[in-house]
């Protein structure tokens, strides 16, 4: 756990040190005078919250390295507290059960798979931006395994997730790449052939479901465009997923240009050039 202070008590004391230095000034001969009660108070609580965002992030760290050690039926929450350097028993202040931290370290990977992401979708030209998600998408989930195996591998034996906490952070991507392909098909981007095609082939089932979802979500795109969308993630995900879980080691052990020339082949045939 290279980087992280090998005790609480380091933390706390470095926090110490700090809050003299910060809220604290000089008078007459040098001598230092503490700022007023309501102050330090406030400094106080905001040194509190800092040291208790520091200790997350390093019980997060020690609990993906454990992750990648012994898998998600293997967690150990003792483990993860020798590693951080603290009590167990303090640990469970956070997280009372196993359950409770592989929430947190789920929410977590959706929401910082998510802000890359929308990082990557950052560009003037929808048709760029459509290609920058994808390909953030892949570069998280190759940098993050264990993470990315988490959160959309196999279910955790005896875990379920509770959607209350999690289906929020989970479709954040799922969303963002819908307002962008929406944005795609408003500015007249999205290649014609490629929804009539998709049209043909629709489904009454498929066209039904999509129609649901659409209306619960206030979704107002033709049924065509969601299912143009649904096709896209559904390649492209199981297209990373493959890559992640070694499944085209065998054919491809380096596939970065091959998972570069499948995204951009699937968007160079749906999204038109911008003129």
């Amino acid at each position: 756990m290279e980087g992280l202070p090998e005790r609480l008590e380091e933390i706390e004391n470095i926090a110490l040190v700090e809050s003299i230095v910060l809220f604290s000034r000089p008078v007459k001969n040098n001598v230092l005078v503490l700022c007023d009660h309501d102050v330090m108070t406030t400094a106080s609580t905001g040194l509190r919250a800092r040291r208790r965002q520091e200790l997350l992030a390093a019980i997060r760290t020690a609990a993906i390295e454990e992750l990648r050690r012994s898998g998600a039926t293997g967690l150990s929450l003792r483990a993860i507290a020798r590693d951080v350097g603290i009590a167990v028993s303090a640990l469970y202040r956070y997280f009372p059960s196993r359950d409770e931290l592989l929430t947190d370290l789920i929410v977590h990977a959706f929401d910082e798979h998510a802000d890359t992401v929308e990082a990557g979708g950052a560009h003037d030209d929808v048709g760029e931006a459509l290609r920058g998600i994808w390909h953030a998408y892949r570069a998280w989930a190759v940098a993050h395994p264990a993470e990315f195996g988490l959160a959309y591998g196999t279910p955790v034996p005896g875990y379920a997730a509770p959607p209350q906490d999690t289906v929020h952070a989970g479709t954040r991507i799922g969303h963002f790449a819908l307002e962008l392909l929406a944005r795609a098909h408003a500015e007249g981007r999205l290649d014609p052939d490629s929804l009539h095609r998709r049209a043909a082939r629709l489904s009454p089932g498929t066209a039904q479901q999509l129609e649901t979802w659409s209306s619960r979500h206030g979704q107002r795109l033709p049924t065509e465009v969601l299912a143009v969308w649904l096709d896209l993630f559904v390649h492209l995900h199981g297209l990373v997923s493959m890559e992640v879980f070694g499944l085209l080691r065998p054919i491809t052990p380096d596939a970065t240009p091959y998972a570069t020339e499948v995204i951009d082949t699937e968007l160079a045939a749906l999204v038109r050039p911008r003129r």
